[in-house]
């Protein structure tokens, strides 16, 4: 799950900017974003910005009161029942990672929702990750680690069991050619853990959210190996994607979805769609997304749709490759 830092100023004013009317509303006229993250994640950020952005009228259209409810826990299901449950008149909206809809279904024997109660508005930004190494691990490159993995089994963390790390890290296990012992999967109870175990050179490898390691990377503490995205990131100028370290098409990202619950008339989806496209349009939201590694790439419904509906095949296969499972 991607992680940023923000300043208790700048979380403060995106907070009040979500949830100050710019006129005297009705407790009815209120609209939510319930956020399947907690606050000071990368996607509680997103979160706010189309919040803020919705509630001044980003695209010329104000739409009254909207708050950002976050409702963690479960990767992303206790969130995603939240919303279902809700009435589609346009006052509740779910702001969450792809892989809620796209893995959890193969994750989870219960998801606490049937998936089919969302529809998919669009898409709010997405984000690769970085394959990062603690030094003594003695790689330097992408095909050092994969020689290093052949020798020996490799441990790896990630932020729990089906986080995008698992995912990426067992989706280039399989692609690139690894014998199936040969990454050893250690879970940890989110990305700070993680990242605290390969710091700390417990374990010596992980797939993690860019912004959460680049720093690390420039002071000499990690190495960066690659990105797991189609092109170089502009916060690891050096670092080359895995597509470009010699495995043409490789290509992870995840994204974030706006959901409604069914039956959001066509119209209203539409227009939050818009909405969604002129905040990721706005240069300061840019500014923003670009210091948590996220991509602006908005989609409206249909483009949201097809996402999920590629991202659930693919992660549907790793899952059965790996017998993941949650419960």
């Amino acid at each position: 799950m991607s992680v940023m830092h923000i300043t208790r100023r700048s979380a403060v004013a995106l907070t009040l900017g979500a949830a100050l009317p710019r006129m005297a509303l009705a407790q009815g006229d209120l609209t939510r974003i319930i956020a399947a993250f907690p606050p000071g994640a990368a996607l509680d950020g997103v979160a706010r910005l189309l919040a803020d952005g919705a509630s001044r009228g980003a695209d010329g259209r104000p739409r009254g009161t909207v708050v950002v409810e976050n409702r963690a826990g479960a990767n992303g299901n206790i969130a995603s029942a939240a919303v279902a449950r809700a009435p589609a008149d346009g006052r509740t909206f779910l702001l969450a990672i792809d892989t809620t809809f796209t893995l959890n279904p193969h994750l989870y024997s219960n998801l606490g929702f049937e998936p089919r109660d969302l529809e998919p508005v669009a898409m709010a930004g997405t984000f690769p990750l970085a394959l990062l190494v603690h030094p003594s691990l003695g790689v330097t490159d992408l095909s050092g680690f994969l020689r290093a993995a052949r020798e020996r089994p490799l441990l790896y963390a990630s932020a729990g069991n089906g986080s995008p790390g698992h995912l990426a890290m067992e989706f280039l296990r399989s692609r690139l050619g690894l014998p199936a012992g040969a990454l050893e999967h250690v879970p940890f109870r989110g990305n700070a853990e993680a990242m605290t175990a390969l710091l700390g050179g417990q374990i010596g490898a992980a797939f993690i959210a860019v912004s959460g390691g680049a720093d690390f990377v420039k002071d000499g503490r990690l190495r960066a190996l690659a990105v797991s995205g189609p092109r170089r990131m502009a916060m690891l100028p050096e670092t080359p994607s895995v597509a470009e370290a010699g495995h043409p098409g490789f290509d992870v990202r995840f994204a974030y979805m706006l959901m409604a619950p069914r039956g959001l008339p066509a119209e209203q989806k539409r227009d939050w769609a818009a909405l969604v496209a002129a905040v990721l349009a706005e240069p300061a939201t840019r500014e923003r997304l670009a210091g948590w590694a996220v991509e602006p790439e908005a989609g409206g419904p249909e483009q949201a749709a097809a996402w999920i509906a590629a991202a659930h095949a693919r992660w549907g296969e790793v899952a059965r490759e790996t017998r993941m499972r949650v419960g």
